[in-house]
């Protein structure tokens, strides 16, 4: 069996395995990647939890453990594609298709991997892991996967999330704080004329909607620019929101507000004043200080949903930080809404956790070594996004983050280089075999 890496790709994009927290993928995705891992050697099973799945393969035993994690599941469409995002358009080098670069390349170079491992047996044992929910924040499946090995006494000595980009190997990550602001309406007349305002998001040399991706000074969030609309405008008020709110870490492409413009000669209109001045709050929110490591990223405040149920207006936002520290955050929070709105609730969770590894570990510096072997040129960074490398970094372990070349992440027509594919799976490959060596270079 000789694996083609562009069918390998063109295969898993075909697979609907879109992740908001409502749609779930079936099993037919994991079943195919456990599949092809059997064929190589691999015990292969289904690690299932709360209807999310996660395929686990191993092979092989030895010095140590090393786990590769990857997934499955991807953000939805969203909207501004030229092709279809479930069929894969190959346009050179580049693969273009919805999980193209996040995560379904990186499944690719792990079953390229899986296909190299056949004619090495290295003393050691091997386990690559693909889950079905990073997408919604990994509970159901590195969280569940990191217990199931636990138990098993299979947890890893070391551990390479094969989810980034860029081929940069990543070592730091923010935590993730999710937030929900929740009001409620409170409708009132007014005499006006009523305008509908539309503000898009705009980012910088790419087309990511990734709120964790956002860099603030040049990169446009439409939530915050359409409070920053009202801080221009402070006597207008809000009828009604609505945008293309997609998911938690997905920025909309755009928002409108149906704005009332106070006119004593106009019309006889009703705004609600409470979702008015959440909005006018947005500004306030976003520039928000509170205690924090220092991070290369900085820290994103990103208002990425607005939503209705019955008269509670809710709010989410998506926090990216280097701090743990839920209770700080929120306290931060009240005091930058104090006077601005009145709030129903706030809730501030403190996320899993920050990452934070050496970048001279013995695993980094294997790879860095096995980096320049292949020829791919590389830097040691911190990571945009999260990723399920947070469930194992609180446990001292020996890991990394790694990716192919790609872009449009979380966005229209997301891409990957599908040589660097084949290249990640050889250095990989030989990063496995230093570590096994009697005499390691490193």
């Amino acid at each position: 069996m000789t694996l083609d890496p562009v069918e390998l790709l063109e295969n898993l994009v075909a697979f609907d395995t879109r992740n908001d927290g409502d749609m779930k993928a079936t099993r037919e995705c994991p079943e195919y990647i456990n599949n092809i891992l059997s064929e190589f050697g691999f015990h292969t099973e289904i690690v299932e939890s709360e209807g999310y799945t996660t395929a686990f393969a191993r092979r092989g035993h030895g010095k140590f453990k090393i786990l590769f994690l990857a997934h499955f599941d991807v953000v939805p469409f969203g909207e501004g594609w030229d092709s279809d995002p479930m069929k894969l358009k190959v346009d050179g080098d580049k693969a273009f298709g919805r999980g193209t670069c996040d995560d379904k390349g990186n499944i690719v170079s792990l079953l390229l991997l899986a296909e190299k491992l056949v004619e090495s047996d290295f003393p050691c044992t091997v386990m690559i892991a693909i889950t079905g929910d990073e997408e919604i924040g990994g509970r159901q499946g590195a969280g569940v996967l990191k217990e199931y090995l636990v138990k098993q006494g299979l947890f890893p000595d070391y551990i390479v999330v094969a989810d980034g980009s860029g081929q940069d190997i990543i070592h730091r990550r923010r935590n993730i704080l999710p937030t929900i602001i929740k009001v409620r309406e409170k409708i009132e007349d007014i005499k006006g004329r009523k305008e509908t305002v539309r503000i898009t998001t705009e980012t910088f040399g790419t087309n990511t909607r990734h709120s964790a991706y956002l860099r603030f000074g040049v990169d446009r969030h439409a939530m915050i620019a359409a409070s920053k609309y009202l801080d221009l405008n402070p006597l207008a008020v809000i009828e009604t929101v609505r945008g293309a709110f997609l998911k938690s870490n997905v920025v909309p492409d755009w928002v409108e507000m149906d704005i009332i413009h106070p006119d004593e000669s106009g019309d006889q209109l009703s705004y609600d004043a409470t979702l008015t001045d959440l909005m006018r709050s947005i500004l306030a929110l976003s520039l928000t200080v509170f205690p924090t490591k220092p991070s290369d990223k900085g820290t994103n405040i990103c208002p990425n949903i607005l939503s209705k149920e019955n008269d509670l207006w809710t709010l989410y936002v998506d926090i990216r930080s280097m701090t743990n520290d839920g209770e700080a955050v929120k306290a931060a929070f009240q005091e930058s809404l104090k006077g601005r709105v009145d709030l129903f609730s706030l809730q501030v969770h403190s996320g899993i956790g920050y990452v934070d590894c050496d970048p001279n570990s013995r695993l980094i510096r294997a790879f860095r070594w096995a980096l320049e072997k292949e020829g791919i040129p590389y830097r040691i960074v911190e990571g945009f996004g999260a990723s399920d490398s947070r469930y194992f970094a609180g446990e001292d372990a020996d890991l990394f983050d790694f990716g192919p070349k790609g872009d449009n992440v979380h966005g229209a027509n997301e891409w990957v280089s599908i040589e660097s594919l084949k290249e990640n799976a050889a250095a990989f490959h030989t990063m496995v075999e230093v570590l096994t060596r009697e005499k390691s270079p490193v």
